[in-house]
Formats: structure tokens, sequence, C-alpha cells
């Protein structure tokens, strides 16, 4: 069988989710699924062997070792790709990047190629996705946002370079769609790409389980101190709101499993967060508080969020900076989160038509 190259429109579009659950449905049809991620920045060492963060996880995910992941052809940490371009020789890098792959061929059925971001990405150093699918001889799955006009037009941009580059486009999946506009979305996206001779493989809802930290994964980003809650922090955050304005202002803001961020010596916001999370009559839930400043609640405010034992992390930083760190922040699926694992299985196994994309590999 053709290997598979998924690359994304955009970054963070969810690849590495597509990774974990077509290896999942391949494997469920009595495929021997092999993975490479020839090029990235978050390099791990294990094992002895250098392998991306991504590689690690759908090892997990598979029941393999680390030790049957072949190293990672380029690394890219800080520096590497600015030393790299200074003396550049693609063909080595590119040969590199070959033998990675053709090791994993030869032990098994399939191989899931991720690369690293959108089509271009790698072009610097004569390794864009399109390149390293063309040169594999992998057929490129193209993921892309959730949208209409913007999706279709992103999808075409890509699909010009990846014929420019003479790399096969097999066809697209559409990610992350809002569910009330998923019925749209699909119809207009699904024939708006075969207006451009492009296939739909499948169409994603946009899943908050997929894209919920838990609060322990929260905190390993902001930092802090935990000072409540500290057998709480598996809870999961669907939503966040930065909890400065007044209480009867704040209020109308929460919603299910949500994140407050708010200044520690806000007491009467805190408190307000606390009376709804604990009111029958309010359809919220708290997932946790972060409170910064460095200012601790009173003690009778403390005595209130023990009482209720929620996860409560204390930092120095000021809200705006907190608020920032985890707005701008990706929360990659990690090894050990199982529940997130399960919705990739599901999503994909719900939604993406597998056994077209195994018959257009050659299965």
């Amino acid at each position: 069988m053709k290997p598979i190259y998924l690359v994304g429109t955009h970054r963070d579009v969810g690849k590495t989710t597509m990774s974990i659950g077509l290896a999942h449905a391949f494997r469920q049809r009595g495929l021997d699924v092999g993975y490479l991620k020839p090029l990235g920045q978050r390099v791990k060492g294990s094992q002895g062997h250098v392998i991306h963060d991504d590689a690690h996880l759908v090892s997990t995910c598979l029941g393999q070792p680390d030790i049957t992941q072949e190293d990672m052809a380029i690394p890219l940490p800080s520096g590497r790709v600015e030393q790299e371009i200074q003396d550049l020789h693609s063909d080595e890098l590119l040969q590199r990047v070959m033998d990675s792959y053709n090791a994993l061929a030869g032990r098994h059925d399939v191989v899931i190629v991720e690369a690293m971001g959108n089509v271009a990405m790698g072009s610097c150093l004569g390794l864009s996705a399109a390149d390293v699918a063309r040169n594999i001889g992998a057929a490129a799955l193209l993921i892309a946002l959730g949208g209409i006009g913007q999706t279709i037009d992103y999808v075409a941009l890509c699909s010009t370079f990846l014929a420019a580059r003479k790399a096969e486009l097999m066809g697209v999946v559409v990610n992350k769609v809002w569910p009330e506009k998923y019925d749209r979305v699909k119809s207009a996206t699904t024939l708006g790409l075969k207006n451009l001779g492009i296939r739909t493989f499948g169409t994603i809802p946009f899943d908050k389980s997929l894209a919920s930290p838990t609060m322990e994964q929260v905190h390993a980003v902001v930092g802090g101190k935990i000072i409540a809650g500290a057998g709480q922090m598996c809870s999961r955050v669907h939503n966040a709101i930065v909890a400065a304005m007044d209480p009867e202002h704040m209020i109308q803001h929460l919603k299910e499993k949500t994140l407050v961020i708010a200044p520690g010596d806000r007491d009467e916001n805190i408190v307000a967060c606390l009376n709804a999370h604990s009111s029958a009559e309010q359809e919220f839930s708290l997932a946790g508080m972060i409170l910064t400043g460095g200012y601790r609640p009173s003690q009778e405010t403390m005595r209130s969020i023990e009482a209720i034992n929620v996860p409560v992390v204390l930092c120095n930083e000021d809200t705006y900076t907190v608020a920032s760190v985890y707005g701008d922040t990706v929360f990659k699926i990690r090894p050990e989160d199982t529940e997130r694992i399960e919705a990739a299985y599901r999503v994909v196994s719900e939604n993406v038509d597998v056994e077209a994309i195994i018959s257009r590999l050659g299965g």
C-alpha cells in the first residue's frame, strides 16, 4: 500500500488526532500500521531513540514500544533551521527522510506520515510536505479547518502547491466544524471541493472532549501553586472566563466546566462563582480557578473553596498575562490522556470514510 501523508492547510488543524484515529481504524481492519514524523520541533529522547512527541503518543496508541519507531530524520529544535540553511544539503536531508521511511515500510502494511504543518513548511530546507510526499510515493490527505469559503480557498491554495511539486493529493478531511453549522458546512464544502476536482473523505464536528485540557495540564502551562483541590486536577476545562467584571455581569458568562481566571483579591467574584457552582438552578460548573497577582483570598473565602473541593491554582503573574498564556496554548493530547485518545478513535470512525481511504491507497 502507498503511505498516507497527513498535512494541514494550517498548523494545529488536527493532524495528530487524525493520525491516532486512522491508525486505530486501520488496525481494526487487520493492517499493520507504522507511523513517521520525519521533521518536527518537539523532540523527545526515548530508549536511545530521538523521536517526536507525536511519535511517542502514536506508539502508545498502537501498543508499540518507542524502540519500534525510527529515529526522527530531521530534528529541528530551536536554532537548527538557521544552521541547516547556512550549510544546506537538501539531498542529504531528503535521503535521511527516505531511509527512515523505507525502514518502516519494510515492517508494516501501511505507514502514516505526519507533516510538520502546512504543505509548504520545510521548504526552507527543500523538504516541504509536498517534496517529501512525492519522494516517498505518498498520497497526501489534507486536513482543513471547518468553514465554507475560506476552507475551500485554502484547500485550493494547498492543492496548487502540491501539484506544482508533483505530489499526489488524494483528498481532504474537513475538521473542527461547529455542530450547529455541521450540515451546511458539510454540504457546501463537499460540493465546493468537488467543483475543484477534489474529493472529501470526511467532515468532522468540533468535539469539546478533544479540545479540553485537564487542570493538571493547565497548571503545567501557567505554573503557580495548587492551594485547593489537589486531588481533582483531572477535572476537564471546556470553557474559560476572565472574571474581572462586577459579579452580576460576570455570572452571565459562566458555562459548564468553566475555568475561572480572576485576581486573587476579588473575593466577591470568587464567591459568586462558588455559589453558582453549588446552585442546582445554574447550568454552570467549575472546572477550576486560577487566582492571579499572588493574592490569596480571605480565610472565609478559602473555607468556601475547600468546601466544594475544586482545583485552585495561585499564580504571581497578573491576570492578563495568565489569560494570554492560557489562550495561546494548544493543549496537545498526551499518551496518558485516554479520554481524548478514545475521542480521536471515535470521531474518525464515525465521520471519515476509512474504507475509501484504504482503497485509494491500494489496500
